[in-house]
C-alpha cells in the first residue's frame, strides 16, 4: 500500500492514522484478500506492493478522495464501531453553501486629525477559497482579529475591496450587511459574547429571533444544536453559571443556528483548558468537513496546525505560507431574511427592563405620579362640569334662597308664599311646617318610660327636591302619603334598636305647639291636641333637621293638613311656615332673587358663598393638581432618557453582539424603543388604578362634605373608560418620545468598536 505524499513533502499523518484504525477490520471482513503490512516495511516495499496492486485493475476500487483533494490509499470502506457517523437527520440543515473570501489591496487605519494614528492592516491581498480550513497566526496586536472583522462584515476597510460569497462587503449599505451577517457568516468569539441575562437555548436561538423564526421552531433547532455540543441538559441554565468551556459550547452552538457558510473563530481556545480546547478544535474541524469554510484566527502553532493552511501576520501584514485555493466570484443569492416579529421586540425589551429592578421602578414610579395627576384633572374637570349640570344640583340648596321672617318670627302665611312665588326667576316656592311635640309608640308594651320630643317637619315638595340618602327604608310614596320617616337620633330614643328595626312600626305624635320651639315661650301653643299614628317608612340622619333637632319628617300636603286641622282647633291665626324656600330658575339669577326679596323687606339668604367658595377650592386643587403633573411628567420623562443612555453605555457590547450576529440597526432601535414604551406602560397603568383609587376617595369626602347641602352625592371625580385609556396612551407615548433619542444611539453604534467596549 502506497503512503499518501502532500504537496508540503511530507506524509500525511493523518492517513496513517486512518490506516490503523482501519487494518483491523480489513483482516475481519476481506480474509481471503492478504492485507498489506502496514508496519516494518521500508518506502521500497510500500512502492512495489503499490505497482502489484495498480496491476490487476479489476481489483482496485474508486480512488478516494478527502475534502482537501488528496487521494487516499485505502481499502475498501469499512464502518467501525468506534468511528460510526450520527444518525442522518442529527446533522442535516446544519450549514449553508460554503462562502469563499477575496482580498484585494485591504487596509484598515484607525485615528483622525489629532487623534493617535494606527494601522492595523496593510495592502493585505488573499484568497480563502469554499470549504477550506485556514488559520491565521501571528502575536497580538498584528491585526488578526481586525481582519477577521473585516471577513465577517463587521468593520469596512480605509482601502481595497473585501469580496465574500461574491458580495462586495465595503460597498454594502448596512442593512445588506446585516443581512450577510444573518445568513451567510457567523463568528465565534474568543470571549463568547454571550448575553448573562439569557440561558444557553435562549442565546442560541438569538440569531433565530432575529430573523423572525417562529417560536416552536427556534427552540427545536437550539435543543438541537446544543444536544448537538453536548449542553441539551443546561439549557434552561443562564450562561453566566456556565463554565468557560460550556460557554464556548454554547458560543459554537449559536454560531451554527442560520445555517452559516463561514465559520470565523476568534482564538477560540484562547480562554480554555486544553481538554476543552480539543472539543471545540474537534467541532471545528467536524464543521469543515461537512463542508462550511473555516477562518480560525489563533497565536498557537499547536492550534494553527490543525488548520489545511496557515497565513502568518506581522505588523499587519499577511505572510501566505501556503497557497490556497481560488475562490468564486459571484454565488447563490439566498432569499431576503424576514426579521423580528413585534411580539419578540417586546419580550427581549421587557427581558431587558427587569435587570435593573431598582432604576426601572423608580422610572416607573415618575411615570405614574405624572399620570395619575393629569388623570386627576381629567376626572375633576369633567366630574365638576357633570355636578354642575346635574338636576340634582339644579334642584339643591345651591340654587335656593331662604326666607325667614323679620320681628317677632312668628312665621309665615299661605299669603305670603303665594306672593313670593310669584317673584321673577323664582321657579318654585314652599314653606316649611315645623311642629314641637312627643312622639310615643302605638305599642303601650314598648313605650319608653319618657316620651322623646322633637320637631315634626315637613319634607320638600317631591319634584323640587333632591333625594336624601336614607340609612334605612324609603321616602313616602308620595306629598301627602300618610307616612312618616323618624331620625336616627329619635328611633333610638323610642328603643328601637337600630334603624331597620323601626321599619313597619307604627308611632303616634302629640302636638304641642304649631311651631318649632327653640327658645323662650311657644308660638301657637296647643290647647286642644290632636294624636296623629303614622307608620315608619323610613330613617334618615338628623342632619336634614333644622338646626339638627331630633323628630320626624312627614309628606308636604300632609303636613299642611294637619297643621291646618290643628288651627281650626286651636284658632291659630298666622305661623304657617317657620321659612320659606324658593328656587331660582338658574344659578345666575340666585343673586337676583335674593336682592329683590330684600328690597321687599324680607330677610334672604343663599348659600352663594359656600359655592363660591366651594368652586374656588376645588380650582386651586386644580392648579395644583396640574403644577404637580407637569413636574412628574418632566421628571419621569428625564428619569426614562437618563435609564435609557445608561441601559446604552452598559448594553454596548450586547448591541454589538445582536449587529454581529445579524440584527439590523432598524431591529436596535426597536428594541430600545420597546422597553422605554414598556416602562411607560407600566408606569400608566400604576398611575391610572392609582388616580381611580384616589378619585373614589375623593368623591367619598366630598360627599360627606356636601350632602347637607345638597341632598345628595356629588361625583367631582368623573373616572371613566375615556380617561384611562387616553393616560395609557399618554404614559406611553411620552415613553417613546423620551426614549426615541438614546435608542437612536444604540441603533447607529458600530459592532466592531460595539464589540471591544468594556
Amino acid at each position: 500500500m502506497a503512503t499518501a505524499v502532500d504537496e508540503r513533502g511530507g506524509r500525511r499523518s493523518g492517513g496513517k492514522r486512518r490506516q490503523r484504525k482501519r487494518a483491523p477490520k480489513e483482516k475481519a471482513q476481506d480474509a481471503p484478500v492478504e492485507a498489506a503490512p502496514l508496519a516494518g516495511i521500508d518506502d521500497l516495499q510500500a512502492l512495489a506492493t503499490a505497482v502489484a496492486v495498480m496491476a490487476a485493475p479489476e481489483l482496485v476500487p474508486p480512488p478516494i478522495t478527502e475534502g482537501n483533494g488528496y487521494e487516499l490509499n485505502l481499502a475498501p470502506a469499512v464502518l467501525l464501531p468506534d468511528t460510526e457517523a450520527p444518525p442522518a437527520e442529527e446533522f442535516q440543515d446544519l450549514l449553508g453553501q460554503a462562502v469563499g473570501l477575496r482580498l484585494d489591496s485591504v487596509s484598515r487605519e484607525y485615528g483622525r486629525g489629532d487623534e493617535m494614528h494606527v494601522s492595523a492592516l496593510k495592502n493585505i491581498s488573499m484568497q480563502i477559497g469554499p470549504c477550506e480550513f485556514v488559520s491565521i497566526v501571528g502575536p497580538s496586536g498584528c491585526g488578526k482579529t481586525t481582519l477577521l472583522s473585516l471577513m465577517g462584515g463587521l468593520d469596512k476597510p480605509t482601502s481595497g475591496h473585501v469580496y465574500a460569497a461574491g458580495l462586495p462587503l465595503d460597498q454594502l449599505s448596512d442593512a445588506d450587511l446585516a443581512d450577510y451577517r444573518l445568513q451567510r457568516v457567523s463568528t465565534i468569539f474568543q470571549t463568547f459574547n454571550l448575553i448573562p441575562s439569557m440561558t444557553a437555548e435562549e442565546n442560541v436561538a438569538l440569531p433565530l429571533t432575529l430573523a423572525g423564526i417562529d417560536l416552536e421552531e427556534r427552540r427545536t433547532r437550539a435543543r438541537h444544536l446544543l444536544e448537538l455540543v453536548g449542553l441539551a441538559n443546561r439549557a434552561r441554565t443562564r450562561v453566566n453559571r456556565l463554565s468557560g468551556g460550556e460557554q464556548q459550547k454554547v458560543a459554537v452552538a449559536r454560531a451554527l443556528a442560520n445555517r452559516p457558510g463561514l465559520i470565523l473563530a476568534d482564538e477560540p481556545t484562547g480562554s480554555l483548558d486544553s481538554a476543552s480546547g480539543e472539543v471545540i478544535l474537534g467541532l471545528l474541524e467536524d464543521l469543515n468537513r461537512r463542508g462550511a469554510t473555516v477562518v480560525l484566527v489563533t497565536h498557537d502553532p499547536e492550534v494553527a496546525r490543525r488548520a489545511r493552511r496557515v497565513i502568518r501576520m506581522i505588523d499587519g501584514r499577511a505572510v501566505e505560507l501556503e497557497q490556497g485555493s481560488e475562490t468564486i466570484r459571484n454565488q447563490d443569492p439566498v432569499i431576503p431574511p424576514t426579521r423580528m416579529h413585534w411580539r419578540d421586540t417586546l419580550k427581549v425589551g421587557m427581558r431587558a427592563t427587569v435587570r435593573r429592578p431598582l432604576r426601572t421602578s423608580l422610572t416607573t414610579t415618575g411615570v405614574a405620579i405624572g399620570i395619575a395627576a393629569m388623570t386627576l384633572i381629567a376626572a375633576l374637570a369633567g366630574g365638576l362640569q357633570d355636578a354642575l349640570n346635574s338636576p340634582a344640583l339644579a334642584r339643591s340648596q345651591l340654587h335656593q334662597v331662604a326666607v325667614y321672617p323679620v320681628g317677632d318670627g312668628s312665621g309665615f302665611s299661605a299669603g305670603t308664599l303665594a306672593t313670593i312665588s310669584r317673584q321673577p326667576h323664582v321657579r318654585a316656592a314652599w314653606g316649611q311646617v315645623a311642629m314641637t311635640g312627643t312622639f310615643s309608640m302605638d305599642d303601650a308594651s314598648a313605650k319608653p318610660a319618657t316620651l322623646p320630643s322633637g320637631a315634626l317637619v315637613s319634607l320638600p315638595p317631591r319634584d323640587s327636591s333632591p333625594e336624601m340618602t336614607l340609612l334605612a327604608g324609603r321616602l313616602p310614596r308620595s306629598d301627602s302619603a300618610v307616612e312618616i320617616v323618624l331620625t336616627d337620633r329619635t328611633a333610638m330614643a323610642l328603643g328601637f334598636k337600630n334603624a331597620a328595626a323601626a321599619l313597619g312600626s307604627t308611632v303616634d305624635f302629640n302636638s304641642t305647639s304649631g311651631s318649632l320651639v327653640v327658645s323662650g315661650p311657644p308660638v301657637n301653643p296647643v290647647t286642644s291636641p290632636l294624636f296623629i299614628s303614622l307608620p315608619v317608612v323610613g330613617v334618615v340622619s338628623t342632619q336634614y333637621m333644622p338646626a339638627g333637632a331630633a323628630g320626624a319628617l312627614v309628606p308636604y300636603t300632609f303636613a299642611k293638613d294637619y297643621w291646618a286641622k290643628m288651627a281650626g282647633f286651636n284658632g291659630w291665626k298666622t305661623g304657617e311656615f317657620a321659612n320659606i324656600t324658593l328656587l331660582a330658575d338658574s344659578g345666575a339669577t340666585v343673586d337676583v332673587v335674593r336682592k329683590r326679596l330684600e328690597t321687599l323687606g324680607f330677610q334672604a339668604q343663599t348659600f352663594g358663598d359656600v359655592f363660591r367658595g366651594f368652586e374656588d377650592l376645588l380650582s386651586r386643587l386644580r392648579i395644583a393638581l396640574l403644577a404637580l403633573a407637569l413636574v412628574a411628567l418632566l421628571l419621569a420623562c428625564l428619569g426614562i432618557a437618563n435609564t435609557m443612555y445608561s441601559a446604552v453605555l452598559e448594553r454596548t457590547k450586547e448591541i454589538g453582539v445582536l449587529k454581529a450576529l445579524g440584527a439590523r440597526s432598524r431591529d436596535v432601535l426597536l428594541l430600545f424603543v420597546a422597553e422605554a414604551a414598556l416602562i411607560g406602560l407600566a408606569g400608566g397603568i400604576i398611575g391610572t388604578l392609582g388616580a381611580v383609587g384616589l378619585a373614589q376617595m375623593g368623591n367619598a369626602a366630598v360627599d360627606r362634605l356636601v350632602q347637607s347641602v345638597t341632598g345628595t352625592g356629588i361625583d367631582v371625580f368623573r373616572t371613566d373608560f375615556g380617561i384611562a385609556v387616553a393616560a395609557l396612551l399618554l404614559a406611553v407615548v411620552l415613553s417613546t418620545v423620551s426614549g426615541l433619542l438614546p435608542s437612536m444611539r444604540a441603533a447607529v453604534q458600530d459592532p466592531s468598536r460595539a464589540l471591544r467596549y468594556e
